[in-house]
């Protein structure tokens, strides 16, 4: 029999009992959390889930693989561009280094899948394997980078509110370090994590100047840096620093207001521009239902790549200014 036939027989194999142990798992606990309501439950259960027991298993490796990455100082250097991404509650289980580590086990992964398919195919292609380490490999930012976008909207959304709570603490007579701790507890995720890490950076002997410095770095916001910024002068040339967060207060209000008029305002252009977008590849779509073969000379000879690849930077063009003509700066 052929060494690949073995190899395919074995991988079908060990795939099959996975699934079955899987299944047999999703099956056991249903059945538990059915007899659970109908019996007495322990006072203590020490019992762990088999997800946690998978998570420990894989932060215990990480920790591990965690050595061998921290002997070469280029990604140590290059891992202090995830720090921020470390949330409060896993500071201590978490450091910045593990994002590099990450990154190498996807990596590893994306090419071991790559060889098992190869097996499966036509047979190991260098150039494939090389082209899945680079996508397992950078997966992790692609990923980080939408999380990222994301937060930091939720943050921006909430920055006016986490002031007004901290002015009112200021009113009330607390502390800097006590407005912190009100704030990190009232605001919800994720700016309360931010809140937290300041919080901890205050108790560390930092000025609230350098605390939301390093918040504004952290965030990348407009609005954190105004906030720095004015935190920064207060504490170079004295000041109230109730009427300082009274007028930032009012800054931020007055331009969030002013966001939601814009918002209002360019719903219209930004309409046109999701129409504008779809209609030529719903064209492209009509055409090539109704007709197969349409396109099939531009995908037959490198004349047709050529074309195919002058095409798609046309309409990234075509996207580019369209966003531009429609949008309004503040």
């Amino acid at each position: 029999m052929n060494i690949d036939k073995i190899i395919q027989i074995l991988i079908i194999i060990i795939v099959f009992i996975i699934i079955i142990i899987a299944i047999r798992q999703v099956i056991s606990e249903k059945k538990e959390k059915r007899i659970s309501f109908y019996s007495l439950e322990p006072l203590k259960d020490n019992s762990v889930p088999l997800s946690d027991k998978i998570i420990k298993l894989y932060l215990s490796f990480i920790q591990k693989s965690r050595k061998i990455v921290l002997k070469s100082n280029y990604f140590k250097k290059k891992s202090r561009r995830y720090e921020k991404y470390i949330k409060y509650k896993h500071r201590d289980n978490i450091v910045a280094i593990d994002f590099i580590t990450n990154k190498f086990i996807i990596m590893l992964l994306f090419v071991l899948l790559a060889v098992i398919s190869s097996i499966f195919t036509t047979g190991i292609n260098m150039l494939m394997l090389l082209l899945d380490a680079i996508l397992g490999y950078y997966l992790l930012d692609i990923f980080l980078y939408f999380y990222y976008k994301r937060q930091t909207k939720l943050i921006e959304n909430e920055l006016l509110r986490s002031i007004i709570v901290m002015n009112n603490a200021f009113k009330s007579g607390k502390s800097t370090l006590q407005a912190l701790k009100i704030a990190s507890l009232e605001l919800p995720e994720p700016i309360s994590d931010e809140f937290k890490k300041m919080y901890l950076d205050m108790k560390y002997g930092l000025s609230i100047d350098t605390v939301f410095d390093r918040f504004a770095k952290r965030v990348n916001l407009e609005e954190a840096v105004y906030v720095s910024s004015s935190l920064t002068i207060l504490n170079k040339t004295g000041g109230n620093i109730v009427e300082v967060f009274s007028s930032i207060e009012r800054t931020l209000f007055d331009k969030k207001k002013l966001n939601e008029e814009l918002k209002n305002i360019s719903a219209s252009p930004n309409m046109i521009v999701k129409v504008l977008f779809i209609i030529p590849i719903v064209f492209t779509l009509i055409i090539y239902i109704l007709n197969p073969s349409y396109f099939a000379p531009l995908f037959s000879s490198t004349l047709g790549y050529m074309i195919i690849g002058i095409i798609v930077l046309m309409f990234i063009i075509y996207i580019l200014l369209l966003k531009r003509i429609t949008r309004i700066d503040i």
